[in-house]
């Protein structure tokens, strides 16, 4: 197969997968603002809380899986092009 055909097709590949890990991560904060916001509303702590810790875990799987996709992409990046 063609080199920059190889690398086209593993960047558009790693585009839409950072793209796909971009709205988790939007979707992520969107949670902690919303737990920091039921709080000042009134609602139990144990809820404004568990919302909270929810969307710091979520966050954090977010980062650590898509450093993992960038890692074997970018490992079958170089792969495709030797």
């Amino acid at each position: 197969m063609n080199h920059h055909k190889v690398a086209k097709e593993q960047l558009l590949h790693l585009v839409f997968g950072a793209a796909f890990f971009l709205v988790i991560g939007i979707l992520a904060v969107s949670l902690d603002l919303l737990a920091a916001w039921i709080t000042k509303v009134g609602v139990s702590q144990f809820t404004a809380s568990a919302l909270g810790w929810t969307a710091h875990a979520m966050f954090v799987l977010d980062l650590v899986l898509f450093f993992i996709y960038l890692i074997a992409t970018s490992i079958d990046l170089i792969r495709g092009m030797k």
